[in-house]
């Protein structure tokens, strides 16, 4: 069986990276359900403003969403527009992961929103190939620390544990409630903010 190193972020000290190595076959979310359709009524509410530190930055946070089914691209973008138009700038929106590595090679982002359930790379593979950055899937070094949230509705105890595992900041259920991602952004950024400060 192959293994693999990852860097990882471990729940009990956020701020101390370790590397661990994980069997391929550990990566794979347990007892993962397929990704539904999110519904076009998630978009509905009032519109949020991110705030402490996320209002205090001089340009918008540049996101890449990743996603398989296109509708949910959809949904999730419009989300974005709607409730976080003033300081969010929807940078990529990507249907496989295999296409966002790709792009992560070329553009900077500051943060992903991840689907886990996906054909050919899970979203989990997709972090732990950005966090590892192999030469066969090379990253741009300003993208191999990037916050990374999964967005999905494998969102149990077990696999909330290995996305940690794995580098992801956060988790994030779908259907999305729109405070909790706004929490998740927040609270992904305030750590990575944080690292980079030492």
């Amino acid at each position: 069986m192959t293994s693999i190193s990852i860097s990882t972020t471990v729940p009990s000290s956020p701020t101390s990276p370790s590397t661990m190595s994980l069997p391929m076959s550990s990566i794979t979310p347990p007892g993962s359900p397929p990704s539904p359709t999110m519904s076009m009524e998630s978009i509905h509410g009032h519109p949020l403003q991110l705030e402490t530190a996320l209002q205090k930055q001089q340009r918008k946070l540049r996101v890449m969403i990743v996603d398989d089914n296109s509708i949910n691209l959809a949904v999730l973008s419009r989300m974005l527009d709607h409730h976080f138009a003033d300081t969010v700038e929807l940078a990529a929106v990507m249907p496989s992961g295999v296409a966002a590595l790709e792009k992560l090679n070329s553009e900077p982002v500051d943060l992903i929103l991840m689907d886990i359930d996906m054909p050919e790379l899970t979203g989990v593979e997709t972090t732990a190939a950005i966090r590892q950055n192999s030469p066969e899937r090379p990253i741009l070094e300003e993208n191999q620390k990037v916050p990374i949230i999964a967005v999905t509705t494998s969102d149990g105890d077990a696999q909330r544990e290995l996305y940690l595992q794995v580098g992801m900041s956060d988790c994030v259920s779908k259907p999305i409630d729109i405070q909790k991602l706004r929490l998740a952004i927040e609270s992904a950024f305030k750590s990575s903010v944080e690292l980079a400060d030492g």
